[in-house]
């Protein structure tokens, strides 16, 4: 049984592949961005969590075992650098690993997750919530119609950690009700203006999941 659209809360991008490595679950993971800007951002969270010296324990993708090279089979990469790809690619989407229908219904619901949905709007004229509103209620129905769970993420941004057009912080921000509308940036580098929260536009097809075990 598909269970119902989760936002999920994960720092960095190898705290997101770690929870969906966990599931066993054949997962479709769409990044919003380029391959090139994926792997600096993999590559810079691995490099903070490794160099970290509070951390009690090393991340486990930065440990080769037999059972994270299986699992790491299951999740099939897609990237979407602009809201239209991702919105067309959304469009034509069918499940993963070609799984016939019966065979489907004997497995484990697969996973549908969509990294940094929200921050790919920021620097487009639908980060509204009229344009937020369109591109989650594509992916729930894509989601719906594939069969599988659906799990969205905004990472921080590894390289540039302060920046306030990534991150969990995104789904407080205030957007207007509008695409078009202008919208003006705050002395503490927030967005300001009348608006909604994203979060209250996103409620309203999914739940928000702040336990990342």
């Amino acid at each position: 049984m598909v269970s119902i659209p989760t936002i999920a809360f994960c720092d960095l991008v190898t705290d997101l592949l770690q929870r969906l490595l966990k599931t066993c679950k054949n997962t479709r993971l769409i990044v919003c961005g380029t391959r090139t800007e994926f792997l600096v951002q993999l590559s810079a969270a691995i490099r903070t969590q490794s160099t970290d010296p509070n951390a009690e324990t090393r991340h486990d993708l930065l440990t080769k075992t037999i059972g994270l090279l299986a699992n790491s089979s299951k999740i099939q990469l897609a990237f979407c650098s602009s809201l239209e790809s991702l919105r067309a690619y959304l469009a034509v989407f069918t499940s993963v690993h070609g799984a016939t229908k019966e065979e489907e219904s004997l497995e484990k619901p697969q996973v549908l997750a969509i990294l940094d949905l929200v921050a790919l709007h920021a620097t487009t004229t639908e980060f509204s919530a009229q344009g937020l509103s369109r591109t989650l209620a594509t992916a729930v129905e894509t989601a719906s119609r594939a069969g599988m769970d659906l799990v969205l993420c905004e990472c921080m941004n590894a390289v540039d950690p302060p920046s306030s057009d990534w991150g969990s912080r995104l789904w407080d921000t205030q957007v207007p009700l509008l695409n078009g509308s202008l919208r003006i940036r705050s002395e503490d580098g927030g967005w300001g203006g009348r608006g909604l929260p994203i979060k209250q536009v996103a409620e309203r097809w999914f739940e928000f999941d702040q336990n990342n075990t």
